[in-house]
């Protein structure tokens, strides 16, 4: 079942306490009680699932499936339950009309404020976008995300902002050196 991946808020649940002080010592009564108290506690981690299916930021595996199924989003073999997620507050903050503003707001929401930069050059019908390291995995979502919002005649250009040199001034060789030349550019250290 799909519970096993979220940890669930342990409830425990003793229905004994509930029954009238005549039965309670039956042997009748402690069976069912403790066949009550354990359907009962499976009640309560099906409405922690419900729950957590209310927010986009703590989607179970089912919540995921049923918003991409809604979305008719196909998730990818190699998507963890984080990128699923993207993929689905991506699609949800696409909001007509489509305007500066809206890019704007939509790549904070996914990137965070100051994780990008947009450059538009209206003269040429061109658009190009600067994404931080930090969402390097999340690079293709965005990039689409942006195609749909813009206008079909203007060119895209979504690109990976990779760390410079004055991005390191404050380290000494020593500390530089226990990475290779690949690692300082193209990671988020």
């Amino acid at each position: 079942m799909w519970r096993s991946e979220v940890k669930l808020m342990a409830k425990t649940v003793t229905l004994e306490k509930y029954q009238p002080q005549v039965v309670k010592g039956t042997r009748e009564f402690q069976t069912l009680a403790a066949v009550e108290n354990s359907e009962m506690e499976n009640v309560w981690g099906d409405l922690e699932f419900l729950w957590q299916d209310q927010w986009m930021d703590t989607l179970t595996e089912e919540g995921c499936r049923r918003w991409e199924e809604m979305m008719r989003i196909v998730p990818k073999g190699s998507d963890n339950l984080e990128v699923r997620r993207f993929r689905i507050k991506a699609r949800i903050n696409e909001n007509l009309p489509y305007t500066y503003r809206m890019l704007e707001q939509s790549l904070d929401t996914l990137c965070g404020a100051g994780n990008y930069s947009v450059t538009l050059y209206p003269e040429e019908y061109r658009m190009k976008v600067l994404l931080q390291l930090t969402v390097k995995k999340l690079f293709s979502e965005v990039q689409e995300m942006i195609e749909r919002m813009i206008p079909a005649n203007m060119i895209l250009e979504v690109l990976l902002r990779y760390n410079q040199w004055q991005d390191y001034a404050q380290w000494t060789w020593q500390q530089a050196s226990s990475y290779t030349w690949q690692q300082l550019r193209e990671e988020a250290l």
